[in-house]
């Protein structure tokens, strides 16, 4: 009992000193995780520059040549913004907060990225020109919207699943996004570095599925199995490549 009161005693200063510091407690996430990379097997192309001298906004907007964002290769052979997403074996869930798409320089960031169904969503225009956003979609309707104003914001919401909704921009036609719906926050994309972390997984067995928008590169394996523990951390690798 002792034991039991002096150990909550040194939690309640641990934390009180914390608050007098102006410093807020790590997060800690609970579960487990799988990490990974994706690699890429095959000749790297060069990215391509894009062309936007039809908006002088646009095209001032970058010190350097802005460059296609349809496949962008890292160091280590490996492939950014793969969706990489809980297939199987993970109940539907609630997001914490809302998602984001922004507008930046005529171009969307992130180009590729995930939201958990019924979760808000905010598309931004920072940038001080025109832009519409055009959204077509098989499962959760369609939408063109202007947003004239910097600043201006739009919020919508999907109800169904789906994977890779196309976002658009017919002032500038270069624009383009991928958003995924999905039943739950168990979801990533690769970075720079080609790596991901899904966490705070309770322990069980699941699937992976993974996306990459060029349709003429493919994974060596289009889902994988992996059991993970209650605090345990799993790492895996997809690799892609040309398709045969």
């Amino acid at each position: 009992m002792m034991k039991a009161l002096f150990t909550r005693r040194i939690a309640v200063v641990v934390c009180g000193l914390w608050g007098v510091a102006g410093l807020s407690l790590p997060a800690v996430v609970m579960g487990g995780t799988i990490k990974g990379v994706v690699k890429f097997d095959g000749r790297q192309a060069k990215r391509k520059p894009i062309r936007m001298s039809a908006d002088a906004y646009c095209d001032g907007a970058h010190s350097d040549k802005a460059l296609d964002e349809r496949y962008v290769f890292g160091d280590n052979d490996t492939l950014q913004n793969v969706f990489v997403w809980v297939s199987k074996g993970a109940s539907a869930k609630a997001a914490s907060g809302k998602a984001k798409v922004d507008q930046v320089g005529c171009v969307y960031t992130p180009h590729v990225s995930g939201v958990v169904v019924n979760q808000e969503l905010d598309i931004v225009n920072s940038d001080n020109t025109l832009h519409n956003v055009k959204m077509n979609s098989s499962s959760n309707g369609s939408f063109n919207e202007g947003m004239p104003v910097k600043g201006m914001v739009i919020t919508k919401k999907f109800s169904k699943p789906e994977a890779g909704i196309p976002f658009k921009c017919d002032v500038h036609p270069w624009m383009g996004a991928f958003v995924h719906v999905v039943e739950h926050p168990f979801f990533a994309v690769s970075g720079k570095d080609g790596s991901f972390a899904i966490e705070g997984l309770p322990a069980g067995d699941y699937e992976l599925s993974v996306w990459h928008e060029f349709d003429k590169f493919g994974p060596d394996q289009e889902t994988m199995k992996v059991s993970v523990g209650g605090s345990e951390t799993k790492e895996v690798t997809f690799t892609y490549g040309p398709k045969k």
